[in-house]
C-alpha cells in the first residue's frame, strides 16, 4: 500500500473520531442541558436557570446560594443520506501517455449511516461564602459514531468511525458585588476513538484482482486504530447583571491538543510486512470559542435570549501522525493539509412564564459550518501526478458532510417545588444538500467517490433534573 493511500485512511481515523454526529458544525458538540436545548442554547452562558450554565460560563455558580445539582440526557438521532457514484480504477498496461486503467462503476448510495446516540451531563453549583462559590460539570465537547454497511463500494475511503469523549470542569467563581461575577476553570479532556476500514465485502472488482494478484481482498482489513488520551485546557467567563431582569454573559474556552495513543492493525499495511498491534499516535489541534450572551425578562412575563458564539477552526490546518514501527516514512506522516474554516453561531430564543411552576421556550439557531467549500486543488494535482487521472476532489468528505445547519427547537420546565424541577426539551435540525468528490489511491489502484449528501438533518430529545439542598 503506498504511501497516499495511508494518507487518506489515518486521515479518516483522525477526522472521523471528532466529527459532527451531533450536527454540530465541524464536529463540536453543543448539547449540554434539556433547558439549553430548548432555547436552542442562545444565551446558555448567561441565563443561569440551573447549574448547566457551568459547561459554559464558569461565572455561573455565583448565581447559586445554595447547593445545586443538574443532571440530564439528550438522544440524538441523525439521518444523513448519501448518493452517488463509486468508479474504480484499476491499472492494466502502461502506454505512450501513461498508465493505462480499466474502469469500473457502481452505485454507492447510503441512508441514515450517522448513528443514534444517548449525550450525558452533570453538574453542582455550591456556594462557599457570600463572595466565592464552585462548580464541577460533566459533560463531552465531542462525539461520534458513524458505521456505513460492509457492502459500501465507498469503504476503502470511510467505514466505521467512533469516539467518546468527557470533559470533567472544576471552576471557581468570584463574586465582585451584585453586579460583576468572574469566574475560571480548569478542563480535562479525555478521548477514545476508533476507527476501521475495509474493502467492501460485495467487492465489485474483487474476482478481477484475485485473478491478477491470487488475492481476493473482499472485506480485508486496511486499516483499524483504536486510541486514547488526555489533555489539559481552561476557560474563563464573566456576569454582569445590568438590572433585575436583565444579564449579559461572556466565557471564552482555551483549545484543546489531545494527544491520542493506541494500537494500529492491518492486514494489507504495509504490504510487505502488515501492522499487528503497532503503536501510533497523533495530535488533533482542537479549536478555541468566545460565547456571548444576552437576557432579559420582560414585565408581562415573555423573556428574550440572544447568543452568539465564534468557533476558531483555522488553526485545524493540518493532521500529522507518527507510527514509530513505520520507520522514517512515517514519523511524521504528513496526514492531509484540511484548511478549516472559522465560523459562528447565532441563536435567539423566547420563554414564557406561564406561572411559578410552568415555563416554556421556543429557539432558532443558524450554525455556520466548517468544512471549506469549493475544490482542493493541491489533492487534485498530487492525484494527477501519482496516477495521471484527472479527478475533481471537494473540500468536504463522506466522514465531514458538514454544512451551515439550521436549528428549530421547544422546551419547558416543571417546577415542582422550591428545590426540584424538571426540564424536557425537542430539537429539529437541518442543512443543505452538499457535493462530495473524494478518491483514494492504493497502489495505483484507485477509488473514487463522486456524489453528494441527498439529507442531513437529525432530531434531538433532552430530559434534566434540577435539584437544590
Amino acid at each position: 500500500m503506498n504511501k497516499k493511500y495511508l494518507r487518506h485512511a489515518v486521515l479518516a481515523a483522525a477526522i472521523g473520531s471528532v466529527s459532527q454526529g451531533a450536527m454540530a458544525a465541524g464536529f463540536y458538540l453543543q448539547e449540554t442541558s434539556a433547558s439549553g436545548l430548548g432555547r436552542a442554547f442562545a444565551a446558555e452562558n448567561t441565563i443561569g436557570d440551573n447549574a448547566s450554565i457551568l459547561a459554559r460560563n464558569p461565572a455561573g455558580s455565583a448565581l447559586f446560594d445554595t447547593y445545586t445539582l443538574t443532571g440530564g440526557l439528550t438522544y440524538v438521532d441523525p439521518g444523513i443520506d448519501v448518493t452517488g457514484d463509486v468508479t474504480y480504477y484499476l491499472p492494466v498496461d502502461v502506454g505512450p501517455d501513461g498508465i493505462i486503467y480499466a474502469e469500473s462503476s457502481t452505485v454507492a448510495d447510503a441512508s441514515d449511516y450517522a448513528t443514534s446516540a444517548f449525550i450525558p451531563n452533570g453538574y453542582l453549583a455550591a456556594p462557599i461564602n457570600d463572595d466565592w462559590s464552585w462548580g464541577l460539570a460533566m459533560y463531552t465537547d465531542f462525539g461520534l459514531e458513524t458505521d456505513f454497511p460492509d457492502s459500501f463500494p465507498g469503504t476503502t475511503i470511510s467505514n466505521k468511525t467512533n469516539l467518546l469523549t468527557l470533559n470533567i470542569q472544576p471552576s471557581i467563581a468570584y463574586d465582585i458585588n451584585d453586579t460583576f461575577s468572574i469566574g475560571a476553570a480548569i478542563n480535562f479532556l479525555y478521548a477514545e476513538a476508533e476507527l476501521k476500514t475495509t474493502f467492501p465485502t460485495d467487492f465489485p472488482i474483487g474476482a478481477i484482482i484475485e485473478q491478477r494478484t491470487g488475492v481476493n481482498p473482499e472485506g480485508a482489513t486496511i486499516l483499524d486504530v483504536k486510541g486514547d488520551g488526555w489533555d489539559v485546557s481552561w476557560t474563563v467567563g464573566a456576569l454582569w447583571n445590568i438590572d433585575d431582569n436583565t444579564r449579559a454573559g461572556i466565557s471564552y474556552h482555551a483549545k484543546y491538543d489531545p494527544k491520542l495513543k493506541g494500537d494500529v492493525n492491518s492486514d494489507v499495511v504495509p504490504a510487505e510486512a502488515p501492522f499487528d498491534d503497532a503503536s501510533g499516535n497523533l495530535t488533533l489541534n482542537l479549536p478555541d470559542t468566545l460565547e456571548l450572551g444576552l437576557y432579559h425578562r420582560f414585565e408581562n412575563n415573555w423573556a428574550i435570549a440572544v447568543g452568539y458564539m465564534y468557533t476558531n477552526w483555522s488553526r485545524f490546518e493540518r493532521l500529522e501522525a507518527f507510527i514509530p514501527s513505520g520507520g522514517e516514512e512515517f514519523n511524521p506522516l504528513l496526514i492531509k493539509e484540511e484548511n478549516f474554516v472559522s465560523g459562528s453561531r447565532y441563536s435567539l430564543a423566547a420563554e414564557y412564564y406561564f406561572n411559578d411552576r410552568v415555563t416554556v421556550r421556543f429557539g432558532y439557531a443558524h450554525d455556520e459550518g466548517a468544512a471549506r467549500d469549493g475544490f482542493n486543488r493541491h489533492e487534485e494535482e498530487v492525484i494527477k501526478e501519482e496516477t495521471g487521472l484527472d479527478l475533481p476532489v471537494t473540500w468536504r468528505t463522506l466522514s465531514i458532510p458538514d454544512t451551515d445547519r439550521q436549528w428549530l427547537t421547544i422546551g419547558g420546565t416543571y417546577k415542582h417545588n422550591d428545590r426540584l424541577s424538571i426540564d424536557a426539551g425537542l430539537a429539529y435540525l437541518w442543512g443543505d444538500d452538499e457535493l462530495i468528490q473524494e478518491v483514494s489511491n492504493l497502489d495505483g489502484f484507485v477509488t473514487y467517490y463522486d456524489g453528494g449528501t441527498t439529507k442531513t438533518e437529525a432530531w434531538l430529545f433532552s430530559a434534566g433534573i434540577n435539584y437544590s439542598f
